[in-house]
């Protein structure tokens, strides 16, 4: 399972009055042990948005590569939600570089640039231009809107999502919902926990073993704490049962910056 697989599922700039800014960071655990960690800042306000993040793994036998990488995501804020303009990744996966950069409008991708290019083009499901329209990018996908807050139907949602490469949907319905009491620097308040369901569209290889497993698995869940002040959800927590034990996105840190 490749590293953008595993991370998907996971810079503070100045923005006008009314912001809402967080920095979070988080743990990535495979069978109990620490592979990895990342970091998100957020800066949101009534019309923009900017997301940075950055994170690292090690390796686990075959199953994560070693990597590090960072991704910036900006757009706008609308009453339906958000509304990308701007996508950008740079990575490192064994050594090797990876880099996706696309622009986006009104909920479609008008520009996109990857390295290296896909194989084996003849072995993936074709994204098709409809396949680009009605899209979020992967990061700007970790911030939910949520009018009605930790409310279960906050949860039931299919997020549509395209990396620059792989077009799939996240199935969410509810399961629950719960209170933190963090000490320090972590997370209080209630988080609404979302079962989860990936369900590949196209640019993946139907007959690869990962994504067979990854569209068939049941146990994913993602777990969704509140913004500060706004009306939107942010990632607390993302897990799933692999093939070699439990893996977990927990967060570690969340921090208001204003």
């Amino acid at each position: 399972m490749r590293l953008k697989t595993i991370a998907a599922a996971v810079c503070l700039l100045t923005m006008p009055a009314q912001a809402s800014s967080l920095y979070v960071k988080y743990d990535i655990s495979l069978t109990g042990l620490k592979i990895g960690e990342g970091a998100l800042s957020v800066d949101l306000n009534d019309k923009t948005y900017r997301l940075h993040g950055q994170g690292n793994m090690a390796a686990f036998g075959n199953f994560v590569s070693d990597g590090s990488g960072s991704v910036h995501a900006t757009g706008s804020v609308s009453p339906a939600g958000l509304l990308p303009a701007s996508f950008t990744m740079q990575a490192e996966e064994e050594g090797k570089p990876n880099t996706v950069t696309m622009t986006m409008a009104k909920g479609s991708v008008t520009g996109r640039q990857i390295h290296p290019a896909q194989d084996r083009m003849n072995e993936r499901v074709k994204v098709t231009e409809a396949h680009k329209r009605g899209v979020i990018d992967p990061l700007s996908a970790v911030l939910f809107p949520a009018p009605r807050g930790l409310h279960r139907d906050s949860c039931n949602r299919t997020v549509a999502i395209y990396d620059g490469r792989d077009r799939y949907d996240v199935v969410l319905s509810y399961k629950a919902k719960y209170q933190m009491t963090g000490r320090g620097k972590r997370y209080s308040g209630g988080v609404l926990a979302c079962k989860a369901r990936y369900r590949p569209i196209s640019g993946h290889r139907p007959n690869r073993k990962t994504i067979q497993q990854l569209a068939a698995n049941k146990t994913m869940e993602v777990h969704l704490a509140e913004v500060p002040g706004k009306p939107y959800l942010l990632l607390y927590k993302a897990s799933l049962m692999t093939p070699v034990g439990p893996l977990n996105v927990q967060n570690v840190k969340f921090k208001k910056m204003n």
